[in-house]
């Protein structure tokens, strides 16, 4: 049995008060050894184009990472930066990418976003157009959680991602239990499909999902959904947070997950593969 946990904050765009108000909520968690901690999309700064091209470091290198891999590496938890701008090959653009530190602080694995936000919503904002800051990535990614006795494969998502359920179904045909969504979904857009589609990709892959979300109103009057939850196999909403920042926390077992994919073997039965240049 393992233990899932999820934070939600409400960033800004100064990345050391982010970080300061991290700390605090990691802090308020107390997570435990080896507890799986995702946090949301956007965590450390939730701005413009500008602001992220500022901060962006290389992969792997940089300040920020740094702080991350100490905090995973203090309370020897996975830590899971649901998003951070790590640079390109091409000048005025860079990545959005999920970091994954281990309870040593290491870097084991990363996630550049595929599915970039380029949509027209009715809110205070209107267009967002993530493309005008960021290169999509190109390969589907997982891990590889320890638990001591167990260890099960996680598959790392962001966001928009959330809406292509191939790509949830190849982690999965990967041998993913556990699905991570970090998210800034909007208030209208969350407000209208944030549940349902956590409920259809945790149904349809058997799998355990931690979704994390930004959570209430922004700089600049840009406003975000919250509603962080942990939802089962079956897709119960074991956890949530509606709004505000905080935490939440559940247990994983694997005996469950099992006999649920023992009993309905979905992945046995699907007749439609998807094939793209995907890695």
């Amino acid at each position: 049995m393992f233990n899932l946990s999820a934070i939600q904050m409400v960033s800004g765009s100064d990345p050391k008060e982010n970080l300061a108000q991290l700390k605090k909520l990691l802090a308020a968690l107390s997570p435990a050894s080896g507890q799986l901690v995702l946090l949301p999309e956007n965590a450390l700064c939730i701005a413009n184009k500008g602001s992220y091209l500022a901060l962006s470091e290389h992969l792997g290198d940089g300040y920020y990472q740094g702080q991350l891999s100490a905090l995973a590496k203090h309370y020897q938890c996975y830590l899971v930066c649901g998003s951070f701008p790590i640079k390109s090959t091409i000048a005025d653009k860079i990545f959005t990418t999920c970091l994954v530190f281990s309870p040593l602080g290491e870097l084991i694995s990363y996630y550049h976003k595929i599915h970039l936000f380029d949509a027209q919503v009715p809110d205070k904002t209107g267009l967002y157009k993530e493309s005008d800051a960021f290169v999509p990535g190109q390969e589907v990614k997982l891990f590889d959680f320890d638990g001591g006795k167990d260890s099960v494969k996680v598959g790392l998502t962001i966001c928009y991602d959330l809406r292509f359920p191939g790509l949830f179904q190849t982690l999965r045909s990967r041998g993913a239990a556990v699905l991570l969504v970090p998210a800034a979904f909007t208030q209208t857009t969350g407000q209208a499909h944030w549940l349902p589609l956590l409920q259809a990709r945790a149904i349809e892959n058997q799998c355990y999902i931690i979704a994390a979300n930004q959570g209430g109103e922004h700089q600049g009057g840009r406003q975000t959904y919250g509603h962080s939850m942990i939802i089962s196999p079956w897709g119960e909403v074991l956890k949530q947070l509606k709004y505000g920042e905080g935490s939440i926390q559940s247990s994983f077992e694997k005996s469950s997950l099992e006999k649920i994919r023992l009993a309905m073997p979905i992945l046995a039965h699907n007749r439609f593969t998807y094939t793209n240049l995907i890695n």
